[in-house]
């Protein structure tokens, strides 16, 4: 779990959003659990939610769901 930003802000896990882009093509994850700096802003996210997001858009676009 991370505490710290390298700023030295404390950092707190909340929910935000999650943009991921290919091209032309967006899609947006509402709720996303994310490390946040409350003195910066930065944000981090898990690599493990990260390969479920992933993984979830493959998927569609083994489905034939997403053009790339």
């Amino acid at each position: 779990m991370l505490n710290r930003c390298f700023c030295g802000g404390d950092v707190k896990i909340e929910m935000a959003e999650y943009v991921l882009m290919k091209g032309k093509k967006t899609v947006v994850y509402k709720n996303v659990p994310t490390y946040v700096c409350q003195k910066c802003g930065a944000k981090y996210y898990d690599t493990e939610v990260l390969d479920k997001l992933l993984k979830k858009e493959e998927r569609k676009s083994l489905f034939g769901l997403i053009k790339a």
